[in-house]
């Protein structure tokens, strides 16, 4: 596997070359002598190529000479435009270099366009929103941010959007709820969601914040499914609700080709949005984790993915 923060770094182990379907009986490093002047030799040969250069850059990029390294990056990206983990590993260094936001977030879009279904440029392309977040010079790339579990276990809070169709705050504070569903006013929050979507029941928000309430607190999987496909209904691009209805089809029913559509539709919705990108990675670095090793999971419920990315970056 691919590691999240390097995408192809930890890959580099120079004792044998796959062209990728590029060209066949080309060169192959053997392991014995220097990896940069064997790779050097190679760009010099074929300076076309595109995974020679990458190699080479991988080779400039370890030994520490980043300057080279996005050269012949940049050259690999030139060679194979769809190649998604060259775009990536070119986004990667020049957001290390430069600082430069816009063109390393170029290239990362277009390797997740490359890639649509790959969990490592998912999650490196995340991990770069992450970063864009901590640093706070989003600037508007990053609008929806995922407020429950999916990922980190945030509790879920009120929008403005949300307070402005009246629900209340209090619906949202799943920190004070108790376990018989009522807040610390005694208030029956349930009997409360179901009056409002007898009174109003193509609302998306209601749907979805009462689909978050029997997740959360109620956890009756089952229920929170049934009222996520109907958020859906009532709002086909409401992102939030897309992964975690396919989330929840994975849990329940390990239907691999159904979540999977949700999962890529909820992509499709928001293909900014850090969290929605990751949730999609997790969801298959489990699925092929299960046909690797026949595994359960690869990430424990207990922990976040955003955890397991800082792991995966060490």
């Amino acid at each position: 596997m691919y590691l999240a923060a390097g995408l192809g770094i930890g890959n580099a182990v120079f004792g044998g070359e796959s062209d990728g379907g590029r060209g066949l009986n080309l060169p192959q490093f053997d392991g014995v002598g220097d990896a940069e002047e064997f790779y050097g030799r190679m760009v010099n040969e074929f300076p076309c190529h595109p995974v020679f250069l990458r190699n080479y850059a991988q080779v400039l990029q370890s030994k520490g000479d980043l300057l080279g390294a996005e050269d012949y990056y940049y050259r690999a990206t030139l060679a194979d435009p769809e190649d998604s983990e060259i775009l990536a590993q070119y986004a990667k260094i020049v957001w290390e270099l430069y600082h430069d936001k816009e063109r390393a977030l170029t290239y990362y879009e277009r390797a997740a366009q490359a890639a649509a279904n790959d969990s490592h440029v998912l999650a490196a392309y995340a991990r770069f929103l992450w970063e864009l977040e901590d640093e706070n010079v989003t600037d508007g790339v990053q609008n929806n941010h995922l407020q429950q579990g999916i990922l980190d276990e945030k509790e879920v809070m009120t929008s403005e959007k949300e307070k402005s169709v009246g629900i209340p705050a209090i619906m949202f504070d799943i920190a004070n709820f108790t376990a018989t569903g009522t807040n610390g006013n005694g208030e029956n929050i349930e009997e409360n969601y179901k009056q409002m979507i007898e009174e109003d029941p193509s609302n998306p928000l209601i749907l979805k914040s009462y689909a978050q309430f029997l997740y959360k607190v109620n956890q009756d999987l089952g229920g929170a499914k049934e009222y996520y496909s109907r958020a859906i209904l009532a709002d086909p691009m409401d992102s939030e609700a897309l992964v975690m209805y396919a989330k929840l089809v994975w849990q329940l029913h390990h239907d691999h080709d159904k979540a999977s559509s949700y999962f890529e539709r909820a992509v499709q919705a928001s293909p900014t949005d850090s969290h929605i990108l990751a949730a999609y990675a997790s969801f298959l670095w489990e699925t092929e984790s299960d046909d690797e090793n026949g595994n359960d999971c690869i990430l424990p419920n207990t922990v976040s993915l955003k955890e397991a990315m800082s792991y995966a970056s060490a």
